[in-house]
């Protein structure tokens, strides 16, 4: 693999580091302080970077820019704001979606919506009861004329209440020897729902919700893809939102090592800086190579993804890991700031917060281990 980036795009790197530098990160303590969202001409601002629909072709509207390179911008986001990393990859899975199984009705009416940079989006797999298990979903939807008939309940859903569409999947076959999925979209004002927001410990500029639909209706034309497709079109969501979240990881996990070794240079005991002590060197030496490991592997499954390769063992290894070291590395970050990395005076316990929430994005780390296992063995842990 190279990683080695085109000179235009190690430029387009530099201008969104300055970017972040001199628009993002001077906002968010006082957004996350008050937990408010991102406000949403921010969001636009993102567009001319590939943020929003990068890597479309560019005949859709799109920036036609490569997964390992979306993988880059996207550690750079993460690295800055997690709330707002999490409502762009949203945003980039509901289109991308759209784009890959869309009808022409539904790619000439929603994809400019998206690519505009003003609407929130949602995708709605988890239940109360079903969680990593797509094919159990109970949200059921019963055809009824021109309009799918949706009962259920969705929760965990990120932008769920904020949202103006989203993509739901649901069951339009209970029957459990001929059981399928189907996925939807769902717009706010034509299909009736309500949603609640979850309280929550990190990205406290997100939402987090649980979505009511109680005889809702959905639509004909809403369908996306084929009945029964939803299946399919859920778990090439869940692996790219593996290889997305993995980067977003790996961008918090360094921000925690910048913070450190700014803060090893700078504070001062027994007479000279903590980075010239033996064991505060070995912690951020310990968290930059296992960040530098965890980016390898990131980077590879935007090679394998951008090659078309099936890579869902490599997607979930790539989760796995940056979940681990990143949660880690945000501990030892606090153990190296000392009585200062417990204080909300240094952003280490909100970089701990916001990993905490995504190691348990996309499938937990007990299910990306299982995941392997079959892999590996040719034995499904789950049946």
């Amino acid at each position: 693999m190279d990683f080695d980036l085109p000179e235009e795009e190690k430029i387009l790197v530099k201008d969104i580091k300055n970017f972040m530098k001199r628009e993002v990160t001077p906002i968010i303590e006082g957004y996350e302080g008050r937990g408010e969202l991102p406000p949403l001409a921010l969001i636009k601002k993102l567009i001319p970077f590939g943020y929003i629909g990068g890597i479309l072709p560019e005949g859709e509207g799109g920036h036609g820019i490569s997964y390992p390179l979306y993988g880059i911008l996207t550690e750079e986001l993460g690295r800055t704001w997690c709330s707002l990393q999490v409502i762009i990859m949203s945003l980039n899975l509901v289109l991308s979606n759209i784009y890959r199984f869309g009808t022409k009705y539904q790619k000439e009416k929603f994809i400019p919506l998206l690519l505009s940079g003003e609407k929130i989006v949602f995708i709605a797999v988890t239940e109360p009861y079903v969680g990593s298990d797509v094919k159990g979903v109970e949200t059921s939807a019963i055809l009824d004329g021109d309009f799918y008939i949706i009962n259920g309940t969705k929760t965990l859903i990120t932008n769920g209440r904020i949202a103006d569409l989203g993509i739901l999947f649901a069951t339009t076959n209970k029957n459990k020897a001929r059981r399928e999925i189907s996925a939807f979209i769902v717009e706010k004002g034509i299909t009736r729902y309500s949603a609640n927001d979850i309280k929550k410990m990190g990205l406290h500029s997100s939402v987090l919700s649980d979505i009511f639909l109680p005889n809702s209706s959905i639509p004909r034309e809403n369908l996306l893809g084929q009945k029964g497709e939803g299946f399919k079109i859920a778990l090439e969501t869940i692996n790219n939102a593996r290889f997305v979240t993995s980067c977003a990881l790996v961008g918090v996990a360094q921000a925690a090592i910048d913070a450190s070794i700014k803060y090893a240079k700078t504070r001062n005991q027994f007479g000279k800086p903590i980075g010239s002590f033996q064991l505060v060197q070995q912690l951020i030496v310990d968290m930059i190579v296992e960040t530098e490991a965890a980016r390898f592997l990131s980077y590879r499954v935007g090679s394998l993804l951008d090659k078309g390769i099936k890579c869902n063992k490599e997607a979930s290894m790539a989760k796995l890991f940056s979940s681990q070291i990143a949660l880690n590395i945000a501990l030892k970050a606090i153990q190296i700031h000392g009585g200062y990395g417990y204080t909300e005076d240094y952003p280490l316990a909100r970089y701990y917060r916001d990993i905490r929430h995504l190691t348990m994005a996309d499938g937990t780390s007990e299910i990306q281990t299982l995941i392997i296992g079959r892999d590996v063995l040719g034995i499904s842990a789950f049946n």
